[in-house]
């Protein structure tokens, strides 16, 4: 089976599942990874978008189905893609999630300090950040709206520029030089 037919098969197991009201948000989750590796960002982000919708039908909490929803939100604004984008809004506004990217805290996540003390980019930098709250590569991605796999280089390259061998002396590198700084509104410390 080709990678594009394989994608095209995980959306339909998805939508037999949505069919026949059986929310399955791992099904959503699987068919948005077979197109981000297809680098097909319109049906990455409708997939995104039925992924929080599967969510919340499934009784999972707002901040959890909020990560699918901002990236499909982002990518239907970036596209033009009104009505996907009207869509997204809609369920956001039925299960109150929150659209807007977070708030970066962390000052790893801005141009200047410890990232610069690092010898990190910006796009590095913030990704440090997450990393130090102890995002996984998937969270950092709808976060930053990236791919996994763009996440995955990214932390692969603050490894290698840390001199570390994992991502816990990663953030523990952060934490140890970034002073302390409260975790933004609603966010659980990491």
């Amino acid at each position: 089976m080709t990678p594009t037919a394989a994608a095209w098969r995980a959306v339909a197991e998805a939508e037999y599942d949505r069919a026949r009201a059986h929310p399955n948000p791992r099904s959503w989750e699987e068919a948005a990874a077979a197109w981000e590796a297809l680098q097909r960002p319109p049906v990455v982000a409708y997939c995104r978008w039925r992924q929080a919708e599967a969510l919340v039908a499934a009784g999972a909490s707002a901040a959890d189905a909020a990560l699918p929803a901002r990236a499909a939100h982002a990518v239907a604004q970036r596209l033009g893609a009104r009505p996907l984008q009207e869509e997204i809004e809609r369920l956001a506004q039925r299960a109150r999630l929150d659209l807007a990217p977070p708030t970066p805290t962390h000052p790893a996540n801005h141009g200047s300090g410890l990232g610069e003390l690092l010898g990190l980019t910006p796009r590095e930098a913030e990704v440090l950040g997450l990393l130090a709250r102890g995002h996984t590569n998937r969270q950092i991605a709808a976060t930053l709206v990236i791919s996994v796999k763009t996440a995955s280089v990214h932390v692969s390259h603050i490894l290698a520029k840390l001199q570390v061998q994992n991502r816990v002396e990663a953030a523990a590198v952060a934490h140890r030089l970034a002073p302390a700084t409260p975790a933004a509104p609603g966010e659980q410390p990491g």
